[in-house]
């Protein structure tokens, strides 16, 4: 007796293709470019004040991102200058905002690292 042939399973998974790699300078200019985007965002009018802490928080966040992939490039950051030339131009309630995204951080970061 012969078994009878089952069918082949489909896998349900998506096949991915690599990507390429980005290089660093390009990482650095995607970066640079979503903080210039919240940053006109969180200045339009038309935000709320809940968008506009969203936005400093991207901000922030983005922040942190830009200064590992410098890390990992070697060379000194400039992202300190650049983040408080940045902050300056934020309304002062913003600017606290910030301060307390960054504090919680590094409170996170003495307790997890």
């Amino acid at each position: 007796m012969v078994a009878p042939k089952m069918r082949e399973k489909r896998s349900t998974m998506r096949v991915t293709r690599p990507r390429p790699k980005r290089t660093v300078e390009e990482q650095i200019q995607i970066l640079w470019k979503v903080i210039d985007e919240a940053k006109m965002l969180m200045d339009s009018e038309m935000s709320t004040a809940e968008e506009k802490r969203r936005w400093a928080k991207v901000i922030c966040d983005t922040m942190g991102v830009l200064k590992k992939v410098e890390a990992t490039k070697n060379e000194k950051s400039p992202e300190d200058e650049d983040l408080g030339s940045l902050l300056i131009q934020f309304p002062r309630r913003l600017n606290r905002t910030m301060h307390s995204c960054f504090r919680r951080v590094k409170k996170w970061r003495r307790r997890n690292l």
